[in-house]
């Protein structure tokens, strides 16, 4: 059997496609199936991969770097609700040893969990806290957002000898010691992203994923936290940094982008001087809830 491609036959003109029938004729003046005059014959249209020269219209949204240099703000699709707050900016504080999130293992084929399953019991603790301090209204932010965090890390019961390496700057006083053991910082900072934004369904379908649906968010995915700074200090009054709580736990800042506010302070040996009194309030409201006194 002999066998032949229409396209190419059209794209040749040895056929046409009669308008009359609709059938594949050769070219001449009229179809010799049905008469019909083949000079108001469909045009033949060529195919893409013979027509190599032809070029597309470029795309409306075809842009590059180069092409978005203006100043921009944010729409209220983008602010969310954060539109209702005058000054941008969220301030939370969570009580709790801090959990890293990093290593995951394997528990079924494709699910994992984190080595540390404590992890997820901190990770909710600060999705209530923000829960509690946004309420169920609250619509997620969809545009870039920045975060910062200090980390109250539990005192160790034992680490490594640091006298070589800090000394006192007054003879017959303890030196303040910056938290330089485990968990990384980024580890840290990873699990409060996480849980301001969670994407861990319970599975594929079902009720749980329609609870997850409905799960609280402050950000619509994690991915919008264009800038994040974390810090590991220890409890007050031997702090490293000035947001230290006087017990385990974390102070989250969330901002929109160029929102006013001051700059995340950085780790100091020194005095970090006493909690911003915004942190404070926030602090002190968490006791009360919770039934606990300062320390």
């Amino acid at each position: 059997m002999t066998q032949f491609s229409a396209q190419e036959l059209l794209d040749t003109g040895a056929r046409v496609i009669c308008p009359g029938c609709n059938w594949l004729v050769a070219n001449g003046a009229e179809c010799r199936k049905c008469g019909r005059s083949l000079s108001t014959a469909a045009p033949t249209w060529r195919s893409s991969s013979r027509t190599p020269n032809r070029r597309r219209p470029p795309a409306s949204r075809t842009t590059s770097a180069d092409d978005h240099r203006g100043d921009a703000v944010l729409t209220d699709l983008a602010l969310g609700g954060m539109a209702a707050r005058a000054d941008r900016t969220i301030w939370l504080v969570v009580h709790g040893d801090p959990k890293s999130q990093g290593s995951m293992v394997a528990v079924a084929p494709g699910r994992v969990k984190a080595s540390d399953p404590t992890m997820y019991a901190w990770r909710d603790n600060i999705t209530g806290e923000a829960l509690r301090e946004l309420g169920v209204q609250w619509r997620p932010i969809d545009g870039p957002a920045l975060i910062d965090v200090a980390f109250t890390m539990p005192f160790p019961r034992s680490f490594e000898d640091q006298t070589t390496r800090i000394a006192p700057a007054a003879e017959g006083q303890l030196p303040r010691i910056p938290a330089m053991q485990p968990p990384d910082r980024d580890k840290l900072l990873r699990a409060v992203q996480d849980a301001l934004s969670p994407n861990d369904r319970a599975n594929k379908g079902g009720k749980a994923t329609q609870a997850f649906d409905k799960r609280f968010k402050l950000t619509v995915d994690d991915s919008r936290f264009v800038y994040g700074a974390e810090a590991k200090t220890y409890a007050r009054p031997g702090h490293t940094h000035a947001w230290a709580l006087d017990r385990p736990g974390a102070v989250i800042r969330v901002r929109i982008i160029d929102a006013p506010g001051t700059h995340f302070p950085e780790p100091t040996l020194r005095d970090p001087g006493p909690l911003p009194a915004q942190i404070q309030t926030v602090h002190e409201k968490l006791l009360r809830r919770t039934g606990q006194s300062p320390r």
